[in-house]
């Protein structure tokens, strides 16, 4: 069976990011291919700016387009996409767009995410404390939409407390229902 894993990063939080270095190396255990998406040229003042956001998520899409259009995607028995803040945008357009019954992982997932993913095709995790993204809505858009839903406490955007060994013990939790969700799609 061939499977891949997309990993579509936030700004300033690439592959090599606990959450989604550790996502990535889940899916490898569980034999998926990986690849990961770069972006050029997208503010990071579009986090601080919700004017801007539209803009970056148009980039942030656009450039996850030119780079999966040697992918074959329809090719894989499997298709997860794992994706952070601004990536899970392009993700959830992109699978909408190609009609690809991708499974996802949505870390710290903007509104506009959840509204596109399919029902029951994903898990959610967002912190309490996340300064850019209403972990409130977020739950009851994926309530609505059926998806795992895990809310870490006194965490940011990053799924960080400031609380190392907290973090630590938080990163470990998230692996694991991370590697639970990958087994099961």
């Amino acid at each position: 069976m061939k499977k891949i894993a997309v990993i579509f990063p936030g700004l300033g939080y690439g592959p090599d990011r606990p959450l989604l270095y550790y996502a990535g190396k889940a899916a490898k255990e569980y034999g998926y291919d990986v690849i990961s998406i770069k972006y050029n040229g997208i503010d990071k003042a579009a986090l601080r700016d919700g004017g801007k956001m539209p803009e970056a998520f148009v980039k942030a899409s656009l450039q996850a387009e030119e780079q999966l259009l040697d992918a074959e995607l329809s090719s894989y028995d499997k298709v997860l996409f794992i994706s952070k803040s601004i990536g899970t945008v392009a993700a959830a357009s992109y699978a909408v767009k190609h009609d690809i019954a991708a499974a996802h992982l949505f870390f710290t997932p903007f509104a506009k995410a959840i509204s596109l993913a399919a029902q029951g095709n994903g898990f959610v995790f967002i912190g309490d404390e996340d300064q850019w993204v209403d972990d409130r809505e977020i739950k009851a858009l994926s309530e609505e939409k059926k998806l795992g839903f895990r809310l870490i406490k006194g965490a940011n955007h990053s799924l960080e407390t400031g609380r190392v060994c907290d973090d630590v013990d938080n990163l470990a939790g998230i692996i694991r229902e991370t590697r639970d969700y990958i087994s099961s799609v």
